[in-house]
């Protein structure tokens, strides 16, 4: 039971220094240049994403991930497929600082295919990961989070004729609405226990 644990305790350790590197390295970037409106706000929204990021990771699947694994029949799939699912969102979370830092280097101006791609890919990026880890949980895939995905990618078109920071915040909005429409499915319901796939 404890080794079936451990691994996806040092998951979530992983993910959690990710989350932290991303702040990190946005406050660094901001200590660097001129304290302006665009510039603050672009520092705002990057915490606001990572500590959406963390509640949509956690919201269940999260909590119960090292139980999941535990109980399934076949750990070592379980844990495969669980690690797998956390390479994706330590990649989204990785690709939002990514977009993070060209929303504060560059906050004006029409937004590059490029920029577009790590501003709205990363937080893409990491619902589909969490979509793969509440699989692992519970054996089932949540439409909220394909909704988000689905939104951040129709907002791609419309975003590529406004700045970079426009683009931020549309993608932060979104992970709002996902850790939203968690906690309105919370509401009067007792915990839900795991239901591994394996």
């Amino acid at each position: 039971m404890a080794n079936s644990r451990h691994l996806p305790e040092r998951h979530e350790q992983l993910l959690l220094i990710a989350l932290g590197e991303t702040v990190v390295s946005i406050g660094l970037t901001y200590a660097h240049h001129p304290a302006t409106l665009p510039a603050t706000t672009a520092l705002t929204i990057t915490f606001l994403s990572a500590v959406l990021m963390w509640k949509i990771y956690y919201y269940r699947a999260g909590q119960l991930l090292a139980d999941a694994v535990a109980m399934s029949s076949n750990r070592a799939a379980a844990g495969r497929v669980a690690g797998a699912a956390h390479l994706l969102l330590v990649l989204g979370i990785i690709a939002a600082a990514a977009g993070s830092e060209v929303v504060l280097a560059r906050p004006d101006g029409r937004s590059h295919p490029a920029w577009l791609a790590v501003i709205l890919g990363g937080p893409a990026l990491f619902l589909i990961g969490r979509i793969r880890l509440e699989q692992v949980v519970f054996n089932r895939i949540a439409t909220r989070r394909l909704v988000g995905i689905a939104a951040l990618v129709l907002l791609a078109p419309p975003l590529s004729f406004a700045p970079p920071l426009f683009a931020a915040i549309a993608a932060a909005v979104v992970l709002l609405g996902v850790a939203l429409a968690d906690a309105r499915r919370r509401v009067g319901r007792p915990p839900e226990p795991p239901s591994p796939s394996m």
